[in-house]
């Protein structure tokens, strides 16, 4: 029995370090998370209705991706505006992030929804920021693998699925080192602590803004530039999945929705394919006949390059001009 006895107590201590390091990635994810971390968290806490927010009745949520994060300006719409936009984030997220706000705060008055084109074809960020952030209760991952696994038997090859198996998932979940030591070797453990918390209080102040493109302008062409027609397979299914489930969610809860499209400079806009442009908006007007009562824009807005911080996201002064366009348009005319 003592031989047993010492064993134990040996595989208990051998296994300390493990613990440790396992319970430090739980903690303390502001220490060695990138610079896409906080902004993740902070969707993450509004949803969750850890970060509460002073004299707001008639709350409205503006939902997308790094261009909405980037473009929309809450802070001069009003006191109940909040932008919950994340980079790289699709309807799949963005859907969640919705019916977990429903669920700890109640029904929003209104939604915005923002998504780039090409976020109606493509889940880039699914295992880097999605999974690796936790942003999803596991039970939704499962879910959403088993979909994605579900089209690939039928032959679509759902890319961001391609290099997400089933291990590395229950890996993001458990917080293994196997996923994270990179980051925590990169970080020092928790050498960006000091920075992830500043971008967190800069979320905070302005509820969900956040630049990505800080230039004077650019004249750089965007993804949607590139492209000739839309890819209407892989991604793109599971994408329009939980597109249609986000609009239903809206319908459901009689929350009034605008579906905008994204602004692009000067120099993407004019390189655009009309063969690419048409494909889209076809997608886009067939969605609109799907979901009555959805308003649904049916033009790219064009500003000038000088708007611009980077080939795909306005810059300060953009953002502003943006959202007051956004103002005009679709708050004013509703007081």
């Amino acid at each position: 029995m003592k031989e047993m006895g010492r064993f134990i107590l040996k595989c208990i201590l051998a296994l300390l370090p493990l613990v440790f390091l396992v319970g430090y990635i739980c903690i303390n994810p502001m220490g060695y998370m990138d610079e896409e971390f906080p902004s993740w968290y902070y969707t993450k806490q509004v949803e969750k209705g850890t970060e509460k927010f002073e004299n707001i009745s008639d709350t409205v949520l503006i939902l997308g991706d790094s261009r909405a994060m980037a473009d929309i300006v809450p802070t001069e719409m009003g006191e109940n505006y909040v932008n919950l936009g994340m980079g790289g984030a699709t309807s799949v997220e963005m859907y969640y992030t919705l019916k977990h706000f429903i669920e700890n705060n109640g029904v929003p008055d209104r939604v915005f929804i923002m998504f780039a084109p090409f976020h109606y074809s493509y889940m880039d960020n699914f295992k880097t920021r999605t999974l690796y952030f936790h942003h999803l209760k596991f039970p939704e991952v499962l879910n959403i693998y088993n979909e994605a696994r579900a089209l690939n038997r039928e032959g679509i090859n759902t890319e961001a699925f391609a290099k997400v198996d089933l291990p590395y998932i229950v890996s993001c979940y458990l917080r293994l080192p196997s996923v994270y030591l990179p980051a925590l070797i990169n970080s020092g453990g928790f050498g960006r602590y000091s920075e992830n918390t500043d971008k967190y209080d800069q979320q905070v102040k302005m509820r969900g803004h956040g630049l990505y493109g800080v230039e004077d302008g650019c004249d750089e062409l965007n993804y949607e530039a590139n492209y000739t027609g839309m890819k209407k397979e892989g991604d793109h299914r599971i994408i329009t999945v939980y597109f249609r489930k986000l609009m239903e969610l809206c319908m459901e809860n009689e929350i009034e929705c605008v579906v905008l499209q994204t602004p692009m400079n000067e120099a993407s806009y004019n390189a655009l394919d009309k063969g690419y442009v048409s494909e889209y908006f076809s997608y886009i007007n067939a969605l609109a006949k799907e979901t009555q009562g959805v308003y649904f824009e049916m033009e790219i807005p064009c500003y000038s390059n000088e708007y611009f911080g980077d080939a795909s996201h306005l810059n300060e002064k953009g953002a502003y001009v943006y959202t007051q366009e956004l103002i005009g348009k679709y708050i004013k005319q509703n007081k």
